[in-house]
């Protein structure tokens, strides 16, 4: 049976298009070469032509050459099937791997995979590009560059590059050379650099990272130039040597490790010479961290967290943000917790460094142990809660007084929710307290008043009762997509503990934290939260996004006996949470005295965050009530390469700035500058931080986080 005319227009068609398509081998000689002591040669062209008597192989049209994992194409290739030499003319690409360089002319010899790259330019990934008058591979993507450039920018004339009379590059690894120069476009901004290297390894590898330099009116002019040192596949260290002109030399070191998954750490540390009092006689100043998890079962975690300092003005002169600056103490934990189902013990040494006085007053906790039953049925008594806390201290201090100590209270509970409105949970416990320690009065120490005590074993014994009321209620409302809204649901949370307090109160007992302080009594704790609960319009059958528009909590402690003129009434806390549309939050903090009649403190913080900015305003209110302090930051992004970043910190009862810090951020593709400005009540600084793509972009572990 014969086909019809549209059947062949649709089949000649079909073969026209295959006629066209670009492939290697469609409508190309191919020939393979056997090289002695090689791999395997194959040429694809458009004209092969083998002279034998010459033995030469000549190829003409969208040549290619394929041996292992180099592929040579040009417009014309001529090969030497005896010796191997092969000379590739017109548009020349070779293809080392994933790798690739172009020229005019390339020198090649299959056999030893050597060979000369004239003209060449050169990329190797991520984002590395080279050029030389000539690349001459004399290894495994190794090469030799004459009069070479080297560069990570895309753009001609590159924004930078490092021009070298004479440069080595292994592909996969390192890049060295000599008779450098550093040029901005076409600009030699340092025109001699005796040595460069960097590194061209895709992954994790060693070399310098980016420096920063500076002005203090503290310190003078300051560079510093980390060193990323890779020690293996699960470590490193990075060094930071620095200079500052009125205080002398120092270095920083971060060392991370992963001994495996479930261990690791760091280790932080900056020393410095500082030659402020004396050129000759400077004081050794130094500050030390060390941050390790060891998770030994998946219930049992050991955790070390330790920070020293050599001198309490430290901080306050090297660190770099206004929170390291202002740092009054460093907190060091050792822990180790095991977790049970129903059971929790931590065992842990805790100790500080005091950074307000120079005298040893601080209270350390050598050890703190604690074991907790969390709440649970007792065996035959379902309904019945039972609930377990213990501790013990040994505290330990130069100045003031120390010794140990052992809490336990256990407790019973027994919560009742009639018909489902409200929650009641009657409460009912004991509190035995046992001290090694025992005040019997005052003494002066190194012009510090402390307890004067005697090693005498005394307890404390307190009976404990209570409940504890909580209810829940709610309306919901349908606003149909009114302000992008579907649903409103009004949540209102009463709740009120109520606590007897009965047993010894003793005044010979050491006060060495809040437990000490405990007292008979009756106290009432009432709060009331309201919420607004919001659901936005949803998209096609997707549900909207739920989230807390409003939270506003109001809570007050009341005291039943009390001695004659203390207030009964605690000042009364009030809570608010605002969030109107994603992206915008406001909290607010206040406390009010019923008495006098006035705020006591108060808190606000704006924040609003948009896809191309953000902005943070908060103030701080004294004892008083009165405004104490402002802090406001502003981070914008202006079009894709400038970032403009804002803080400032004021006190308003001084009417000082205790910081305004200023940074700008320019970035291009392949390289960035940031400048810092920095303007402290007692000093300026300016520094300026630059980044060239993919030099020095692995490795940034904080040398501390403070050093400068």
């Amino acid at each position: 049976m014969g086909r019809s005319v549209p059947e062949k227009r649709v089949i000649w068609l079909v073969l026209a298009w295959l006629a066209l398509l670009p492939t290697a081998s469609w409508g190309q000689e191919r020939q393979r070469l056997t090289i002695e002591a090689g791999t395997p040669v194959t040429v694809y062209a458009d004209r092969l032509e083998n002279l034998e008597r010459e033995r030469l192989l000549l190829a003409e049209g969208n040549v290619q050459v394929e041996q292992g994992d180099v592929r040579l194409e040009a417009d014309r290739l001529e090969i030497n099937t005896e010796t191997g030499e092969a000379v590739a003319t017109g548009r020349v690409v070779m293809f080392d791997g994933r790798d690739r360089l172009t020229g005019e002319r390339i020198e090649y010899s299959l056999r030893s995979g050597t060979g000369i790259v004239y003209r060449a330019q050169g990329m190797a990934e991520p984002h590395f590009f080279f050029s030389g008058n000539s690349m001459e591979r004399f290894g495994d993507k190794a090469y030799r560059i004459g009069k070479g450039v080297f560069t990570t920018c895309e753009d001609e004339p590159p924004a930078w590059s490092v021009r070298l009379g004479s440069a080595t590059a292994y592909l996969d690894d390192w890049m060295w050379g000599t008779n450098a120069s550093f040029w901005v476009w076409r600009v030699p901004l340092v025109p001699f650099i005796p040595f460069f290297a960097t590194s061209l390894r895709k992954d994790r590898h060693s070399g310098l990272l980016m420096p920063t330099f500076g002005t203090s009116e503290d310190k003078g002019f300051f560079v510093r130039q980390p060193i990323y040192l890779v020690l293996g596949d699960s470590q490193d260290l990075t060094l930071s040597p620095a200079f500052f002109e009125k205080r002398g030399f120092g270095i920083g070191a971060t060392y991370r490790y992963v001994r495996r998954e479930t261990s690791r750490g760091e280790m932080d540390g900056f020393y410095i010479h500082d030659t402020e009092e004396s050129p000759d006689h400077g004081a050794d100043r130094w500050v030390a961290s060390l941050r390790h998890e060891e998770i030994i079962t998946p219930r049992l975690v050991f955790k070390a967290d330790v920070a020293r300092v050599s001198d309490i003005e430290f901080l306050s002169e090297f660190a770099d943000s206004l929170d390291e600056r202002s740092t009054q103490r460093l907190d060091s934990n050792i822990s180790l917790t095991q977790r049970w189902e129903k059971w929790n013990f931590v065992g842990r040494l805790f100790f500080y460094q005091d950074l307000t006085t120079e005298e040893p007053i601080e209270l350390q906790r050598l050890p703190d142990l604690r074991l907790n039953a969390f709440q649970q049925p007792i065996p035959g008594l379902p309904d019945l809660l039972f609930e377990l806390d213990t501790s013990y201290v040994n505290f330990v201090r130069d100045i003031g007084s120390d010794g140990q100590r052992f809490d336990i209270i256990p407790r019973l509970f027994y919560p009742l929710s009639p018909g489902g409105f409200f929650t009641i949970t009657p409460r009912v416990g004991i509190r035995e307290t046992l001290y090694d320690t025992r005040v019997v009065g005052f003494k002066d120490d190194r012009g510090f008043t402390v307890e004067d005590t005697v090693k005498e074993f005394t307890t404390r014994t307190l009976f404990e009762a209570g409940a504890d009321f909580e209810a829940r209620a709610y309306r919901v409302f349908n606003l149909n997509g009114a302000l992008g809204i579907e649903k409103l649901q009004h949540v209102i949370e009463p709740r009120v503990s109520y606590e007897f307090l009965d047993g010894d109160d003793s005044d010979d007992l050491p006060q060495w934290d809040g437990i000490d302080t405990i007292r008979p009594g009756h106290t009432v704790l009432y709060s009331l939260t309201n919420r607004l609960k919001a659901r936005s319009v949803g998209a096609e059958d997707r549900p909207g996004r739920v989230w807390e528009l409003v939270r506003f909590t109001l809570s007050q402690t009341y005291t039943i006996d009390v001695d004659p003129g203390v207030k009964r009434l605690s000042d009364l806390f009030g809570d608010l949470i605002f969030e109107p549309v994603y992206g915008l939050r406001f909290r607010g903090t206040v406390s009010w005295d019923p008495y006098e009649h006035r705020v006591t403190t108060a808190t606000t913080d704006f924040y609003y965050e948009a896809a191309r900015w953000r902005a943070a305003f908060g103030t701080r209110h004294a004892e008083n009530g009165e405004l104490a302090y402002i802090q406001a930051s502003l981070e914008a992004k202006v079009g894709s390469r400038w970032t403009f970043r804002l803080a400032t910190n004021y006190n308003v009862d001084s009417d000082t700035v205790i910081e305004n810090r200023l940074e700008i951020e320019f970035r291009e593709q392949c390289w960035a500058i940031a400048a810092t400005f920095i303007d402290r009540n007692d000093e300026d600084e300016f520094r300026i931080t630059v980044n060239l793509l993919e030099l020095g972009q692995y490795g940034f572990g904080r040398v501390f986080a403070g050093t400068q």
